[in-house]
């Protein structure tokens, strides 16, 4: 389970909640900022708003979401957990503002991390990479359902500061699917976009790196 799957399977929380934990983050305002950063629409991917939220990274629902999930996973490689996103555990990410986002796209779904750190602790970020043994390995989820994955690196441009890419594909009894993702750094800004689903990875492809580039493009423009 990827934090971008746990993404595209919860919304995160009641207006109500968000605010409560708003008040009490230290890190609500930066995570805003954020928030606000993110892109509104990308070709025709849509936020959803219900599907996104700000704050300290440990704290936002999606993640800890996505932390139940792997400790009520067994897999055959204990070392995969979460394999293309293990920058998510360093303790300089999870005490740092950032911005979960989710978009509506009709081959599939999109989600969007950005997280404040210095340069530093980004560049940090940037050089956790999955295990070599991880290119294949399989989990079996509470429900006693069980899938097998391949992981491996994308071949694609350097896009910001620096970049790199993952494919993730995922296939459940006769169902396949595959998770595309792509880590960079924006001087301190760590960002991670994600597309998943069943479509042609070409065409995910083309989503990460246009998507990427355009969010980007609008830090650029908000965070100045």
């Amino acid at each position: 389970m990827t934090l971008a799957m746990a993404l595209a399977l919860s919304a995160c929380g009641s207006g109500g909640e968000e605010q409560e934990q708003a008040a009490a983050d230290p890190n609500a305002e930066a995570a805003a900022r954020l928030h606000e950063a993110q892109p509104t629409s990308f070709r025709d991917a849509t936020l959803l708003p219900e599907g996104s939220e700000s704050g300290t990274y440990a704290e936002l629902a999606t993640v800890q979401y996505s932390e139940q999930v792997r400790e009520s996973t067994e897999i055959d490689k204990p070392e995969c957990v979460d394999a293309a996103n293990r920058w998510g555990d360093l303790d300089s990410v999870r005490a740092a503002p950032a911005s979960v986002a989710a978009y509506e796209w009709p081959g599939g779904s999109v989600s969007s991390v950005l997280v404040e750190l210095d340069e530093e602790e980004a560049a940090e970020a940037m050089g956790v990479e999955p295990p070599s043994s991880c290119t294949t390995y399989s989990a079996t989820y509470a429900d006693g359902t069980s899938s097998e994955y391949g992981v491996r690196e994308l071949d694609m441009p350097g896009i910001g500061d620096e970049s790199r890419a993952f494919l993730v594909e995922v296939r459940t009894g006769d169902e396949a699917s595959h998770m595309l993702s792509l880590l960079y750094r924006n001087g301190g800004l760590l960002g991670a976009t994600s597309v998943l689903g069943s479509g042609d990875v070409a065409e995910y492809e083309d989503m990460l790196a246009g998507f990427t580039e355009a969010a980007i493009d609008r830090q650029g423009q908000m965070l100045e």
